[in-house]
């Protein structure tokens, strides 16, 4: 399946269809690895990431101890900073890239409401979560890949290169191990 950054978050009926579409992808085409691209997401309802990984975990041919990632960096934000934390725990997801913009403890779930007298429209926060022990910091990788000056000049997507060349390191172990097994 190509490349789809989960950039911005959906509707909750359009992650229920690509949450669908995904699972018949990953079944019928023996998928065993992910990749969750949470970089450049400001965030929005955090439920639909959940309701993404409830699909995922239903495909029971990923690779759960090795095969899952997500990406991050400083311009994730807010619900897609809970969610990469939450797909550390849920789907067991290797973090890698830069620090998040956010942290996962704060107030979120966004609402709104209108001043009468004036038109202008008011959001705000309603409730405190908290989903790391660390307060006010950051959600920080697992490996630590920054932005690479470099790589932008030349095309490349260096944190995406590094999970990769990480998969073909994993896909290598495991074949000489069944090399090895027989």
């Amino acid at each position: 399946m190509p490349h789809q950054p989960l950039n911005p978050y959906t509707p909750f009926e359009q992650m229920d269809k690509f949450g669908q579409d995904i699972l018949t992808y990953i079944n019928k085409n023996k998928v065993k690895q992910l990749i969750l691209d949470l970089r450049g997401n400001w965030g929005g309802d955090f439920y639909v990431g959940l309701w993404l990984a409830y699909y995922l975990n239903l495909a029971d041919g990923i690779d759960w101890l090795n095969g899952v990632y997500t990406l991050v960096d400083k311009d994730t934000f807010s619900a897609a900073t809970i969610n990469a934390t939450q797909f550390k725990h849920l789907l067991n997801a290797k973090i890698v890239g830069e620090p998040t913009g956010s942290n996962p403890n704060g107030v979120q779930d966004m609402g709104t409401f209108k001043l009468p007298h004036s038109g202008l429209m008011i959001s705000y926060s309603k409730r405190l979560f908290r989903l790391q022990g660390k307060l006010n910091e950051p959600l920080v990788p697992d490996v630590e890949v920054n932005y690479s000056w470099e790589s932008y000049i030349a095309g490349e997507d260096n944190i995406l290169m590094w999970v990769l060349d990480d998969l073909h390191k994993l896909n290598r172990a495991n074949k000489a191990l069944h090399r090895t097994s027989r």
